[in-house]
């Protein structure tokens, strides 16, 4: 715990514009609940029924509050408008997308979702899951400008499907590395692209470096879990530490500054700074029971659980 507050500490030149996107973020809340609600929620009402739908939006809508923050934030320094409804749709399909791929145990679902997004969301789906995924996948397809999304989310697919290797602890450190590169930078062009089409060059350079941080974020909150499901990342087998994520933050603010200017970078920055601390947080809770909050503020703090969860041994 004090290793990882160092960490934090650290980082504290990050904080400078961290109250200006704490306030943003408890903000937007609000705003990003209604949004799921019109944007998400008629899907998965659709398609879903009883206990499983309930249970299924509640997934959704942790994890696309999650994804709002960021996406808003980056929208907001690379000044460009953003479309809440289409940022919700894209943190849910993430989510659904991830755990079909994840825990699913379907042998056809690397081929399935390479058929769907190749074919703009009008795959022929088999189950209530497919038929979900692709019906807010061809939500997003119809909504989105451009095409850079589309293309990274097809590179994407690719990097998920190697993801696979994980489960085998033979992996070497540089295959394990190249997954995370190649899984967070994506999704990082991924989302962004959807509010920022005609990013530079040195600008996806930029958004891959903060997407690969962010993954690794993501690894260490799930590091008990991995080691439970037999996922080697490179935080859980001690290649990559808290501390060096932490110091991979505080260098791209400079790479930032220089894409976007230094003013606008500022509170994107301070978002990362404000996942670094979520997620320190989260990780030392983990095992303790806390009670939830059924609020736009509770709900973001909390995240998302798994749609599908994942299939342990007994």
């Amino acid at each position: 715990m004090i290793r990882d507050l160092l960490t934090v500490l650290r980082c504290a030149r990050l904080a400078i514009a961290l109250p200006v996107a704490l306030k943003d973020a408890v903000a937007r809340a609000p705003g990003a609940v209604r949004d799921f609600e019109r944007a998400v929620e008629p899907i998965v009402r659709d398609l879903l029924s009883e206990p499983e739908r309930e249970a299924m939006i509640a997934s959704l809508r942790g994890t696309a509050l999650s994804f709002n923050v960021g996406i808003h934030a980056y929208a907001r320094m690379a000044g460009q408008p953003c479309d809440g409804e289409l940022v919700m749709l894209a943190g849910s399909v993430a989510r659904l997308y991830d755990d079909l791929i994840d825990n699913g145990g379907d042998p056809e679902i690397d081929s399935w979702v390479s058929s769907l997004f190749k074919a703009g969301g009008h795959a022929v789906p088999h189950d209530h899951h497919r038929r979900l995924l692709a019906a807010l996948y061809a939500e997003i397809h119809r909504r989105a400008p451009g095409e850079l999304w589309h293309t990274a989310l097809l590179e994407l697919h690719d990097y998920q499907v190697l993801s696979r290797t994980q489960r085998d602890p033979g992996t070497p450190p540089a295959q394990l590395g190249k997954i995370t590169r190649g899984k967070g930078g994506l999704a990082g062009v991924v989302l962004f692209g959807l509010v920022h089409p005609d990013m530079s060059v040195v600008q996806r350079e930029a958004v891959m470096e903060a997407g690969e941080a962010l993954q690794l974020l993501d690894d260490y909150l799930d590091q008990d879990a991995d080691l439970r499901d037999g996922i080697g990342t490179p935080l859980n087998r001690g290649e990559v530490s808290l501390a060096e994520v932490g110091a991979r933050l505080r260098a791209l603010r400079p790479r930032l500054a220089a894409c976007y200017g230094a003013a606008a970078a500022r509170p994107f920055t301070a978002t990362l700074l404000l996942v670094l601390v979520a997620d320190v947080l989260k990780h030392h809770q983990n095992r303790r029971a806390t009670r939830k909050r059924n609020t736009p503020l509770g709900l973001l703090l909390a995240g998302g659980t798994h749609a599908i969860p994942p299939k342990r041994a007994s």
